[in-house]
């Protein structure tokens, strides 16, 4: 009975909250759909043309979901429902992520990283419209709400699956192609939808008294704190060692000091005004010089790494991240509301993901800046063309090396363009690495899977072949061998390779890889490896795959 009593108040709880959020129901149920579409044409490899854009449909409808919620939460601290404008306002959110990420990749980090931060600022606003003016009590609500909701999709899943699994072991085989469908559907309705349904029901109602549950203030009062008070020590025997010793080594501390943050911040949104724990009321009172020794280490530190590295999107990203620490640390040293600190997350996400000052722009416009300074400072520019200094210090040579590596790491080769850049940076690379420096090259064609073979009669596979000499042997089968001179196409190769390198490990590069031998045979290669040391093509170990073509 009891059972069956948790499972109507599960029930009524849901309901409840779908009619509540009717917007994001409805954008979840749309993200719902785009996802299994997208599944399917990812198994059964579709093409239909509804099909191509399933992916983009899906974020839109995961950040218009998240922005119906705010939008609700805001409304509702208002004291009025406007049903009609919600809907509205989301369909043009969904419509305006929709047209932002079409027809990109999700490897694209500008579009990853709007995609997220629209959503993440989205959902802290939210946190902001429903938090109360004197203490935090809906900020634990909502982490505890969407545990339950991991809970539920988990335990939804695994008996699903288990169900599945009997059925296609005892009743009917499903073929292999279904079963994968059916699993990731499984979990897209478990999490996506029960999931997302229970964590929309278990948000608090704004002015209402909601308590955050004991075993979960238990959790975080007898666990977390605990294990925060260690990593504080341990931070602190750190901050010791670097005094004893008079230097900064190079280690994890910005990391470490970052959790020790965020483990603060859990404490300050779930317990600010709670009266029942006084020690931890007191740590966090007393949270700012607490906290001053380890950020100003960590400041130095951080310092010391930008110097001669320049400012990386992982460093700008933790630089905010700690401006937002010590917000919170003043926010509990002056006993205030965590509520303002929502909004402050809110714009700072959306600043620093949707604008130009964002944590990917930020760093390449520093480093450019670090690349042109560099070559300036050292009057490395004449009539428009880089030339060479011998007299360039060591610092000089890693700060242009270091921002010349981050630049076309991440695409931005505009300044290799400029004559005489290519020459002066292989230069430098060599005489600062040394003349035994390692390089591995990596080249594939735009779609390794496809060999043209019209035309063609015979075809012969080969798999990581060595290149001897500059000549591929490759194995016809019953002791025969086809001998290929691939010698021009090699050196080619590596010398576009070394031309357009964009820093330490392996260097990867796309290009049609085609050659033709004489009028009767062709490689068209799927990979090739070039590991080369020193200056020369002398020493450089060369492996191929792909198929010859013969006719």
């Amino acid at each position: 009975m009891r059972i069956e009593k948790l499972w109507k108040n599960l029930c009524q709880t849901v309901r409840t909250g779908a009619r509540r959020f009717r917007t994001a129901v409805a954008a979840d149920v749309v993200l719902l759909l785009c996802l299994g579409a997208f599944t399917y044409r990812e198994i059964y490899e579709a093409e239909a043309w509804y099909l191509e854009e399933a992916g983009s449909a899906a974020a839109a409808a995961a950040v218009g979901c998240i922005f119906a919620v705010s939008l609700h939460l805001f409304f509702e601290r208002r004291g009025k429902e406007h049903r009609r404008v919600e809907a509205i306002l989301t369909a043009a959110v969904c419509a305006a992520v929709f047209i932002l990420v079409r027809g990109h990749s999700w490897t694209v980090p500008y579009i990853l990283l709007q995609t997220l931060g629209a959503a993440l600022s989205f959902a802290a606003f939210g946190l902001y419209c429903l938090e109360g003016e004197e203490e935090g009590r809906s900020a634990p609500l909502v982490i505890f709400s969407l545990c339950k909701a991991a809970v539920v999709g988990t335990l939804l899943t695994a008996s699903l699956n288990i169900c599945l699994m009997a059925f296609d072991s005892l009743i009917v085989s499903v073929p292999p192609n279904l079963l994968t469908l059916l699993y990731f559907l499984i979990a897209e309705v478990s999490y996506i939808f029960a999931g997302g349904q229970v964590a929309l029901a278990g948000l608090p109602v704004y002015g209402q008294r909601a308590e955050m549950p004991a075993l979960f203030r238990v959790l975080l009062a007898r666990i977390l704190w605990p294990a925060c008070l260690i990593l504080l020590v341990i931070l602190y025997l750190y901050v010791a060692k670097i005094i004893f010793l008079w230097e900064i080594p190079v280690g994890m501390m910005n990391w470490f000091a970052s959790l020790a943050l965020l483990a603060f911040a859990v404490f300050f949104v779930c317990f600010a005004g709670d009266e029942r724990h006084p020690f931890l009321k007191s740590f966090l009172h007393r949270g700012l010089p607490v906290f001053l020794p380890i950020l100003a280490v960590q400041a130095v530190a951080v310092c010391q790494r930008i110097a001669p590295y320049g400012l990386t999107a992982p460093r700008y990203a933790s630089i905010l991240c700690t401006a937002f620490g010590i917000f919170l640390l003043i926010c509990a040293f002056r006993r205030s509301s965590p509520r303002p600190a929502f909004l402050v997350l809110a714009v700072m996400i959306a600043v620093s993901a949707l604008t130009p000052l964002s944590i990917l722009d930020i760093p390449l416009r520093t480093q450019e800046a670090r690349l042109w300074s560099v070559l300036e400072e050292n009057d490395m520019i004449r009539d428009g063309t880089v030339v060479g200094n011998p007299a360039l210090s060591p610092e000089a040579q890693e700060k242009l090396l270091s921002a010349s590596e981050y630049l076309t790491e991440r695409g931005q080769t505009a300044f290799l363009e400029t004559p005489g850049m290519n020459d002066t940076l292989a230069e430098l690379r060599r005489s600062y690495e040394g003349e035994d420096t390692v390089d591995w090259f990596l080249f594939t064609p735009p779609d390794p899977a496809f060999v043209p073979v019209a035309g063609w009669q015979e075809a012969y596979v080969f798999s990581d072949t060595p290149v001897r000499d500059g000549v591929l042997v490759v194995e016809k089968g019953a002791g025969a061998e086809e001998h290929c001179d691939v010698s021009a196409y090699v050196a080619e190769a590596l010398a576009y390779a070394r031309e357009h390198r964009a820093g330490n490990g392996v260097n990867r590069f796309t290009r049609e890889m085609q050659i033709d031998l004489d009028d009767r045979s062709r490689l068209c290669l799927s990979e090739l490896r070039i590991m080369a040391r020193g200056a020369g093509e002398e020493g450089a170990a060369v492996n191929m795959q792909g198929v010859l073509l013969k006719r």
